[in-house]
């Protein structure tokens, strides 16, 4: 009787398959975002002072959980002023940027790169620096939306006898990831 229990607990013991562990969530994948933004265009060698309102987009790669890499486009227009009130009228600015950023687990977000920026018709190379918070977050099947609030600042570097613009901008949206 006793080999008879002994053989009967081997076979039900190797019968038991071994339940495999879940596979961890991906934490890399393709992110976008758009923002709302206002601003103040300022400096240069003529001057230059515009408010500005505009919108931004972003699309690129989430590598970790904390590191993105995307590009970062921008338009905006206003009113803006040269050398002290002589000239003055509307303006546009067109920017885009290759930005690299980290996100540390609090929710706040710093990022950095360099790009092309196109001041009315002033252009040339561009750096762009961002911080941020994403205060809040939702959650679907795979993807995850935060409402991000940032504070952009972009120095064009620009010809024809413009110097460096300087263009700050308070914007609120959204990234997915």
């Amino acid at each position: 009787m006793r080999s008879f229990s002994v053989v009967l607990f081997c076979l039900a013991s190797s019968s038991v398959a071994l339940a495999e562990p879940a596979p961890a969530p991906s934490t890399s994948g393709l992110r976008n975002g758009f923002s709302l933004s206002a601003g103040q265009e300022f400096g240069g060698d003529r001057d230059i002072s515009a408010t500005m309102f505009g919108a931004d987009w972003r699309i690129g790669w989430r590598v970790t959980a904390p590191i993105s890499v995307y590009l970062h486009s921008h338009m905006s227009f206003g009113s803006a002023t040269e050398n002290s009130g002589a000239n003055s009228g509307f303006t546009g600015t067109l920017a885009t940027a290759i930005i690299g950023e980290y996100k540390l687990p609090m929710g706040v977000f710093a990022g950095a790169g360099a790009g092309f920026g196109i001041l009315n018709n002033p252009n040339g190379p561009m750096v762009q620096a961002r911080v941020g918070y994403y205060p809040f977050k939702t959650e679907s099947v795979g993807k995850k939306r935060h409402l991000n609030v940032a504070l952009d600042y972009r120095a064009v570097f620009a010809n024809q006898g413009y110097g460096m613009v300087n263009h700050v901008a308070i914007s609120i949206g959204y990234d997915r990831f």
